[in-house]
């Protein structure tokens, strides 16, 4: 017969029921909570551009250090206050979010309220304001991997004459880097997000790569020497980054430039030649420039690396042809518009710009042929002789009646290329910026570039054509 007496085990039942009941729901809720966290997580990670990166942290894309956040963002509105009232050093500390703090990769401008020049705290001139230039702010975005003394030095010297400037980092931070080499026995490598808050100053912006730029096998340099160098994933960067700074910033600038940090940069000169020399539309009209190269045959022409700008309309085009490029192919090259492991950036970006945008590179000289870019350090571009040397790839599809030697450089200079030491970013300061007595007394270049005759008559021109001199007895 059934059982239906359950009469006495009743209340015994009922009770394990209610417990076990509590904590299937407690359990759901946690789960629900976790999931929703989750969620959010990957959607705002996402937001910036996601796909792939590592196991244990976002998937690759562009974050600003965002860990601590809530407690950090009257931290970054004290800092912007601070470069309001006129101070020119950033303050380290975190911008809180996926959008760093709007003003927080401004510099300080050091122009007086009157318009005048202005001296900073190490004698650097810092020209006028040029009412003119109103409508051509420039964006320096400078790739980079955690280095804090070069990143001092930038933001002492050309960084602070920027409108915005941003260091677009990798996410695995460590290492004592010497240029290019890795040092020995520093081996500590840990993503960004592992170092406490205020580590990073607010406009260092991560990039979670899928490829890391510290794992390379060590190599054998031309003494043979070993030494474990960076690994050169620039490509995946480059196109991540600029596809943070179109949906982030596009309406922070009318001029969008990558620096490379062992390139002195001279964003006066590029408002210049924008706006006095060329007189483009940056809202209208598509412009890809800095130093041509043609040296590829079959290939589209391509700017070297250490200093490329655009326009925004640009920037807006070629940021929607890097969002919808394939990715993932681990191939050799197949000549298309793609992501995939050891591409070149100079190539891969003008074939980019050409087959999405259709848009060529133009050569940033002036009427007499002088390039306003020098892919070397000024001192060797005023020693090259085509006539001696012949078609190497420098000279490779140049007009034939380009310039050279002391003629090769136009006196409004955009860029200096290849000065990987702190040194020697504050000796081009001095040089271009400064009281005329340094070039004599404490310039950091002297033993280096072999400062001829030549290299300070050049040097001279161009303090000339830019008015320091003039701006600086204003003072």
């Amino acid at each position: 017969p059934v059982n239906r007496n359950f009469g006495g085990n009743a209340p015994r039942k009922a009770g394990s029921v209610r417990l076990i009941f509590a904590a299937l729901i407690a359990a759901s809720v946690g789960l629900a909570l976790a999931a929703v966290g989750l969620s959010r997580r990957v959607m705002s990670r996402h937001s910036a551009g996601g796909g792939g990166g590592y196991a244990d942290e976002p998937p690759a894309g562009i974050r600003v250090h965002q860990k601590h956040a809530k407690d950090r963002r009257g931290q970054a509105r004290d800092a912007v206050r601070e470069k309001i009232d006129g101070q020119s050093k950033l303050r380290a500390g975190g911008s809180g979010g996926n959008e760093p703090m709007r003003g927080s990769g401004t510099p300080a401008k050091l122009q007086t309220a009157d318009g005048k020049p202005r001296v900073d705290e190490n004698g650097m001139i810092t020209p006028p304001h040029n009412p003119d230039h109103d409508g051509h702010r420039v964006y320096c975005m400078v790739p980079f991997i955690w280095n804090q003394p070069i990143h001092a030095a930038i933001m002492e010297t050309w960084g602070k004459r920027c409108d915005e400037i941003y260091f677009l980092t990798d996410s695995i931070v460590g290492g004592e880097l010497r240029g290019d080499v890795i040092g020995e026995g520093d081996a500590d490598f840990k993503p960004y997000w592992e170092y406490p808050p205020n580590t990073f100053p607010d406009n260092v912006v991560f990039v979670n790569m899928t490829r890391t730029w510290n794992d390379c096998p060590e190599t054998t340099d031309r003494r043979g020497k070993k030494a474990k160098k960076v690994c050169r994933h620039i490509w995946e960067k480059m196109w991540r980054s600029w596809v943070w700074v179109e949906e982030n910033h596009l309406d922070r600038a009318e001029w969008f430039c990558k620096v490379d940090y062992d390139t002195f940069f001279f964003p006066d000169n590029l408002q210049y030649y924008v706006r006095d020399y060329k007189n483009w539309d940056s809202a209208n009209e598509h412009h890809y420039f800095g130093a041509l190269l043609a040296h590829k045959p079959g290939r589209p022409s391509m700017i070297a690396g250490a200093n490329a700008c655009w326009s925004r309309k640009t920037m807006e085009g070629i940021a929607k042809v890097y969002r919808e490029m394939p990715k993932g192919h681990t191939g050799p090259e197949r000549h298309k518009c793609e992501d995939r492991p050891r591409a070149s950036e100079e190539i891969s970006t003008s074939l980019c710009l050409k087959v999405g945008l259709n848009v060529e590179a133009e050569p940033a000289r002036d009427d007499a042929l002088r390039e306003y870019v020098m892919v070397d350090p000024y001192h060797n571009h005023l020693n090259w002789n085509r006539t001696e040397q012949g078609e190497w790839w420098f000279w490779a599809n140049k007009p034939k009646d380009a310039p050279m030697l002391e003629e090769c450089c136009a006196v409004r200079p955009m860029a200096f290329h290849k000065y990987k030491q702190k040194e020697l970013i504050m000796g081009i300061d001095e040089r271009f910026y400064g009281p005329a007595s340094l070039m004599e007394e404490r310039s950091h270049l002297d033993k280096w570039a072999r400062a001829s005759d030549k290299t300070r008559a050049y040097e001279l021109k161009v303090r000339a054509a830019m008015n320091i001199d003039q701006y600086i007895n204003q003072t």
